[in-house]
């Protein structure tokens, strides 16, 4: 791993890719309403022409830029550029209400370059050890566990989790669309060429995550916008308040990389699971949502601390963690990779490249970060018409130039428009990716499963971990869904009152 380390500092080429990559990031995610996953979904088509180790190198340091960008505006202007950074938001305005801003971002900078660091080190830890436990999965338990992940993100990435399903399962719909891959017949291409080759996966992300996201961002802007900078002096944080923190960080690396590794939390849990624990750890509570720089601190390090740990069942299960580490997941596919347990096996240097990419970009994010602190400033103040109008450019180079179609045009703007009308509904766009980009892989070990047992269904009851699967599958939605949660409570309490009366 130390030789990957070597080999990305040492390649002019590729330090230039992160630092683009990396300033790019920070730049979305400090935009209001732009956030990691659109950043990511932007340059899809555009890091699929790189070579895959390049590729790798630039989703991860967008990934990584794209997360702690959000904080910048949380703190300036008590808008969180991403849902994760709202947290941020609670304590990091006071501060800089306060006069402290310089001191807010800095060590907002160097928290979640922490975070990130740790993330990374748990994922080099973490996910040899859940290969070996996934290498005992056949095709029946690869597909509940596709199935599990889809449920699980749509239970916890919307306020109703039948929305949520119904979102994940609209996902896997869609990814039937074109051949099959076993007996090429076509499937809900309603005699469409196009179609014929699946809908274009880059062109349903950008879509869904940059058009729809451009048309709610131009909506009303916030009335109640203090932009405090007017004592944004030093940023770099002093090493005494850092060694004063570290335990809290430690803690909140920890909470972080555990969140990222559950299908549907997402960044946003993390900072908010992170800010919870560190509040009831705190010598000083009450100080928490005034200007508390251990909430801005526990905030920064366990949303950021989700991005390697999202990572790991990509790498391990062939299931993404988050949205952005499902776009990420569509990058490795699109290269040809196939993630999940034989990952390790067949690509043992992508996965040491893959972490020393995090490890640099830890630390590459806190130097651009600082440097980039006071330009930010100046970015926050364009005109949101002029930035959405270069991001519409983008969106349409990225989904153009992935396979030089402009039919790929017509099918970005087509999500985009099922995008807006999901948002509009209250329906989350999480779970739909989750589903388009797992669809395939679904289908595949639903077909091999089907062969291999002739059909047999009652297989699936001679399978230990497949069994536990499904029942895991069933108790979840049956918890989760109010009607059949009330009907099983008042069946407890009626079974309870019974027994007392006897």
């Amino acid at each position: 791993m130390l030789g990957q380390i070597l080999n990305i500092l040492t390649s002019p080429s590729i330090m230039l890719i992160s630092v683009l990559a990396m300033a790019f990031g920070i730049l979305m995610g400090a935009l209001p309403g732009l956030t990691a996953p659109m950043a990511m979904a932007l340059l899809l088509g555009f890091v699929y022409t790189l070579p895959t180790d390049v590729s790798v190198v630039a989703m991860v340091m967008i990934f990584i830029g794209g997360v702690y960008g959000g904080s910048m505006s949380a703190i300036l202007l008590n808008i969180p550029g991403a849902p994760a950074s709202a947290a941020t938001a609670l304590d990091g305005h006071p501060l800089a209400l306060q006069g402290r801003a310089g001191e807010a971002i800095g060590l907002c900078t160097v928290s979640s370059g922490f975070g990130s660091f740790m993330g990374a080190i748990f994922m080099a830890l973490l996910t040899p050890w859940l290969v070996k436990f996934s290498l005992q999965f056949a095709s029946w338990e690869l597909l509940f566990l596709v199935l599990f992940g889809v449920i699980i993100a749509g239970s916890l990435a919307a306020e109703d989790p039948v929305k949520g399903w119904m979102s994940g399962f609209l996902g896997l719909l869609i990814a039937m669309v074109g051949f099959d891959d076993l007996h090429s017949v076509p499937r809900f291409t309603f005699g469409s060429s196009y179609l014929a080759g699946g809908v274009g996966l880059i062109a349903a992300i950008v879509g869904l995550f940059g058009i729809s996201q451009v048309v709610i961002s131009m909506g009303p802007r916030e009335s109640n916008q203090h932009f405090a900078t007017q004592n944004l002096k030093r940023v770099l944080p002093r090493f005494s308040d850092l060694k004063d923190k570290l335990r809290l960080s430690l803690q909140s690396s920890v909470i972080g990389t555990l969140i990222g590794i559950l299908p549907g939390l997402g960044s946003d849990l993390g900072a908010w699971a992170s800010y919870s624990a560190a509040k009831q750890t705190s010598k000083t509570p009450e100080k928490f949502g005034k200007g508390s720089i251990e909430g801005v601190v526990a905030a920064e390090t366990g949303n950021n601390a989700v991005v390697p740990g999202s990572i790991i069942p990509v790498i391990a299960l062939g299931l993404p963690g988050s949205a952005g580490a499902a776009i990420f997941m569509a990058a490795l596919f699109l290269h040809g990779l196939k993630p999940g347990p034989t990952f390790l096996i067949d690509n043992l240097d992508l996965f040491h490249y893959l972490v020393a990419a995090l490890l640099v970009g830890a630390v590459l994010l806190v130097i651009v970060g600082l440097i980039t602190a006071r330009a930010m400033i100046n970015v926050l103040r364009v005109p949101r018409e002029h930035i959405m109008a270069v991001v519409v450019a983008l969106a349409v180079i990225g989904a153009y130039a992935s396979k030089l179609q402009f039919d790929d045009l017509w099918m970005m703007f087509a999500f985009g428009a099922i995008g807006l009308a999901m948002r509009a509904f209250g329906f989350s766009l999480a779970p739909l990716t989750l589903g388009i980009v797992l669809g395939r892989p679904l289908d595949e070990y639903l077909r091999n499963a089907l062969i291999i047992s002739q059909g047999d269904l009652t297989e699936i009851f001679q399978r230990p971990i497949a069994t536990v699967l499904l029942s895991l599958i069933v108790l979840f939605m049956l918890v989760r869904v109010p009607f059949l949660r009330r009907s099983i409570s008042t069946g407890i309490g009626m079974a309870r009152l019974s027994r007392d009366k006897s």
